[in-house]
């Protein structure tokens, strides 16, 4: 990955999760982390590119590895993350944007992606 990409790319993307949807997470937290895991590629997909062996990987793949990456995140952070409370939830933000940042690029190669729209 390059020197200036960071775990930043998805902070914004988390920051935009509707307050609703995290709160789903204390309720069903597998099949909630599977909809932020989606709105997360499909918002960083036009600026990155995911490879393995040089070919380009599938949004599934992407969404399986991300979902395995948050559902490590302790309980406690993503009951934070589901806070309307900004200091905490800002705090949670961070530790989930590096841990699917450090994930996704611990197990495909990244560049940019100069894709209009994520196509």
């Amino acid at each position: 990955m390059g020197n200036d990409q960071s775990p930043a790319v998805f902070q914004v993307p988390l920051m935009e999760v509707d307050d609703d949807l995290r709160g789903l997470l204390l309720v069903d937290r597998k099949r909630t982390v599977r909809a932020i895991a989606v709105h997360l590629l499909l918002r960083t997909r036009p600026h990155l590119l995911f490879r393995r062996d040089q070919n380009e990987v599938t949004l599934e793949d992407l969404v399986d590895r991300t979902v395995d990456a948050i559902l490590t995140v302790p309980e406690r952070v993503l009951g934070d993350f589901a806070q309307e409370d900004a200091a905490p939830r800002a705090a949670a933000t961070d530790f989930i944007a590096r841990t699917v940042f450090e994930a996704l690029t611990g197990s495909f190669e990244t560049a940019h992606a100069d894709r209009p729209g994520g196509v």
